[in-house]
């Protein structure tokens, strides 16, 4: 990064924060902005200055913009970073813009450095750092990267005009010549040669570039995302499907924002195939939760075997998230009270509550009901279905004179309740015993001969 004081072990910190914290929304722009919001809360809007600066900087290579330009108000800087498989660039509105009078060099050749950083592939998901699944980089290649990330500012500076001693300023304001061998950034004069290297390419480099069929891929997908962001759903649609055919094996996401798209158009099926197909690419943690949330769609009733599908795929989301991400436990909950009720879903609620992952609704609604399966009120509830059921019984027998006069009802384990019914029927004194089976919404039971 081009500021030591936004340290590559910070944004580390802060997208494992992010991930423990959940979000319902998976989409890149809502993800951009709780990055962002994990290192300054604020308003966030749209800047096309910054759009425009982007575009300049990648006009130099020929490149379309492949990243989510993200505002992130009072971090006076430009970040680069991946998550989830999709590129970022953080900035600072204010410090973006001191560009639109054209020749404030310093803040270009930062904004470009960031672009480097992605250019170069050096903005690895940091999903995978927070999963352990590849290691740290050691100070030598972090290093050797902000060396790649200064040659291509170079690169970019001559390309637009500037000078390079303009780039000299900007080096030399954020860095000495002192020993870097502890450093994350290289020393003064390491990074004054690597912009020179940079700015010599640049006169004997072409214009253009030819894009390869993944890279117009990546080029659709994110104006995929835009579209989406503009709530363009048919445009966002035409532009996944266009991205998938370049190259339909290239990545899970083009399928997954398809497929959410289908699914909040009610077109279930088509959102099912594109789901699977991401999940044959990459078994992602998002990827079977928005099938579990398509399964949800699909199950017009309580016991619909979607809903069961729904409960499972979120199962496997949360082992694969190292069972960390509260808004996992807070839809399986949902799923597990509409098909087998509270009892059964209460458990995954307290579990979501403790990872932050309840809402102010769910937090109430857990307040009220609490988590212990079998609390007074259910014992009274059986007790009166079963007085109802009993006097139904003997109305429908034609028993006129009858008086239930004590009724025992005790949980046993699982979801039975045994107990016992005295009543006094045409002046005779009988007992039966009871079974009663509670899946958490429906009541059924048994009972044996009534015995004088």
């Amino acid at each position: 990064m081009i500021r030591q004081n936004i340290s590559f072990y910070f944004l580390i910190l802060l997208l494992l924060f992010f991930t423990k914290s959940g979000a319902q929304n998976r989409s890149g722009y809502i993800d951009g902005l709780k990055i962002c919001s994990t290192i300054q809360s604020n308003s966030f809007t749209s800047n096309k200055i910054a759009d425009d600066a982007l575009d300049k900087i990648l006009g130099t290579i020929g490149a379309s913009k492949r990243f989510i330009l993200q505002p992130c108000n009072r971090i006076n800087n430009a970040i680069a970073t991946s998550y989830k498989g999709i590129r970022y660039i953080l900035y600072d509105p204010s410090f973006m813009y001191s560009l639109s009078n054209g020749n404030d060099w310093k803040n270009l050749f930062i904004l470009a450095h960031e672009v480097g950083h992605h250019i170069n592939g050096h903005s690895l998901d940091l999903m995978l750092y927070s999963t352990d699944a590849i290691e740290q980089l050691t100070l030598a290649e972090k290093r050797l990267q902000e060396l790649e990330a200064d040659e291509f500012a170079g690169f970019v500076l001559a390309k637009l005009g500037g000078s390079i001693a303009e780039a000299n300023v900007v080096i030399s304001e954020i860095s000495d010549d002192s020993d870097d061998s502890y450093k994350t950034h290289p020393s003064r004069q390491k990074r004054l040669e690597a912009v020179e290297r940079g700015y010599n390419k640049a006169s004997n480099s072409l214009n253009s570039m030819q894009s390869s069929p993944e890279q117009i891929s990546q080029d659709y997908f994110y104006k995929a995302l835009e579209k989406e962001n503009n709530n363009d759903t048919l445009g966002a649609i035409q532009f996944y499907s266009i991205a998938i055919a370049y190259a339909p094996d290239l990545s899970s996401t083009p399928y997954l924002g398809r497929g959410n798209l289908y699914r909040c158009q009610f077109r279930f099926d088509e959102a099912l195939s594109d789901i699977n197909k991401a999940i044959k690419i990459d078994s992602s943690v998002g990827a079977f939760l928005f099938r579990a949330r398509v399964y949800m769609g699909m199950s017009p009733e309580r016991d619909d075997p979607n809903m069961y599908k729904a409960i499972d795929d979120l199962t496997v989301a949360i082992n694969i998230s190292d069972k960390s991400d509260g808004l996992l436990y807070l839809w399986r909950g949902r799923c597990k009270w509409r098909t087998l009720g509270w009892a059964y879903a209460c458990e995954d609620y307290k579990t979501a509550l403790s990872l932050g992952g309840l809402s102010e609704e769910d937090k109430e609604e857990l307040r009220l009901k609490g988590c212990d399966r079998y609390k007074p009120w259910i014992i009274e509830s059986l007790e009166k279905y079963i007085i109802t059921e009993f006097t139904e019984l003997f109305e429908k027998s034609g028993i006129s004179k009858f008086k239930i006069k004590k009724l025992i009802i005790n949980h046993r384990e699982g979801d039975e309740f045994v107990g016992s019914i005295d009543a006094k029927i045409d002046g005779k004194f009988y007992s039966s015993e009871i079974l009663i089976i509670w899946d958490g919404y429906n009541y059924s039971f048994s009972y044996d001969e009534f015995l004088i």
